[in-house]
């Protein structure tokens, strides 16, 4: 019989830390001129998310990598309407960093050997 381990690979998880991370620093954005506080304060909730659940993830959670996953997509997600919306040079390039860093994480995440023989 063979079993599907939930860990979070190292390079996956260090590209998610990044991408959570980057939501993070559009805090100190709130209160500029057409800053969208509500978009700022999702990515922020969502960032802090995949910062808090990274750690269990890389332990084997199965619902703290879920999380992960999720709060990455739906943060890539709205990284990807900064570049239809108008924003900020900055803002285009920081949100490119999320949706990369995205993107090769759950490639990672997908590419890592899945089975291991059960003892």
């Amino acid at each position: 019989m063979t079993t599907r381990s939930a860990t979070l690979p190292t390079a996956s998880a260090a590209l998610f830390a990044v991408a959570g991370l980057v939501d993070l620093t559009f805090l100190p954005a709130i209160g500029s001129e057409d800053a969208p506080v509500p978009v700022i304060i999702i990515l922020a909730v969502l960032g802090a998310g995949t910062l808090a659940a990274v750690v269990p993830a890389r332990r084997g959670s199965r619902p703290a990598l879920v999380t992960v996953v999720v709060a990455r997509l739906v943060s890539a997600l709205l990284a990807i309407v900064s570049f239809f919306a108008g924003a900020p040079l900055w803002v285009m390039i920081a949100e490119a960093v999320v949706v990369v860093s995205t993107a090769a994480a759950l490639v990672l995440l997908r590419r890592r050997p899945a089975l291991t023989a059960a003892a």
